[in-house]
């Protein structure tokens, strides 16, 4: 008998790293006490949860088309641009 271990179901995995994302960009706009740390690592949480959760995604449910893998190629190329864009707006700081 195997046992299966518990995971969160993809949509919410998804709206994890959504959130993360969301909050990430909160924190670098307001620029609280610690956001220099706080910011990136929602960052890296939303790109764990967000990209990590397509490809496993893609992984566990292959498809004769490819669309999954598909879906992760292009979830991550937007996934590195906004990452880029929240780069960016830490750089230059807020207007």
């Amino acid at each position: 008998m195997s046992e299966k271990r518990p995971s969160l179901p993809y949509p919410a995995v998804l709206l994890l790293g959504n959130v993360a994302f969301i909050a990430s960009w909160i924190v670098v706009l307001k620029r609280p006490e610690g956001w220099q740390v706080v910011g990136p690592v929602l960052l890296v949480l939303f790109l764990v949860l967000r990209v990590g959760g397509v490809w496993r995604y893609a992984q566990n449910n292959p498809d004769p088309q490819g669309r999954a893998k598909r879906s992760a190629i292009i979830s991550t190329v937007l996934a590195l641009l906004a990452v880029g864009l929240w780069v960016s707006t830490w750089v230059s700081g807020p207007r």
